[in-house]
């Protein structure tokens, strides 16, 4: 008698332990970095078999790839849905403001691996201008129809608002309230005269 396959229950042990397998990585990129994750390594912390790490990921750039988009999913970056509702643009960079703050304290474990691993930059190298093209277009969103075109206004955004003066303003003893308060007050009133001078050029 012909043997009945089932893929749907096939495919969900696969999936899980490629989930697994991930994990497992991803946990080593972030405590100790790409060089310790070995392929022995992660099946040892995945509780798997060499080869099946091999199988799931036949080149260690494609584990790599699969660990950048794990951690993505796991930060959740903020989205253009955030300013549903918003009440112009002080209520807009407010909120872009607390969620990036939000988004840079659950993330810097991973600027810190960053930073001490330039193997991460090529590996991931895709990924993150994909991710800094997400995040860019969070800001212009945030910006509105007046000022998401001026490159000067994105320039500000992303300078003020930022992961470096967030964390040099967290460094100097401000908390994270205060770090986004501060970053909004200093934005926000050249953010409204750079929309003056904005709208007075295109009435030109």
């Amino acid at each position: 008698m012909p043997r009945t396959y089932h893929l749907g229950r096939r495919a969900k042990p696969k999936a899980a332990t490629r989930s697994r397998i991930v994990e497992a990585a991803l946990a080593m990129y972030r405590d100790r970095g790409m060089s310790a994750a070995s392929n022995l390594a992660v099946a040892r912390a995945a509780d798997v078999a060499p080869a099946t790490v091999r199988n799931h990921f036949a080149e260690r750039a494609d584990l790599a790839r699969a660990v950048f988009e794990a951690m993505l999913e796991n930060l959740s970056v903020p989205t253009p849905a955030i300013f549903e509702g918003a009440n112009g643009l002080p209520d807009r960079i407010e909120r872009l403001a607390r969620e990036l703050a939000q988004f840079y304290e659950r993330s810097e474990p991973w600027w810190r691996a960053y930073d001490r691993e330039p193997e991460l930059i090529q590996a991931w190298s895709g990924g993150v201008e994909q991710y800094y093209a997400e995040v860019e277009r969070l800001m212009r969103a945030a910006l509105g129809e007046e000022l998401a075109a001026d490159d000067a206004s994105l320039a500000v955004v992303a300078s003020v608002i930022g992961p470096p003066t967030f964390f040099g303003l967290k460094a100097r003893g401000l908390s994270s309230d205060d770090a986004v308060k501060l970053t909004v007050e200093l934005a926000l009133p050249w953010l409204e005269g750079r929309r003056d001078v904005v709208a007075g050029r295109d009435l030109a």
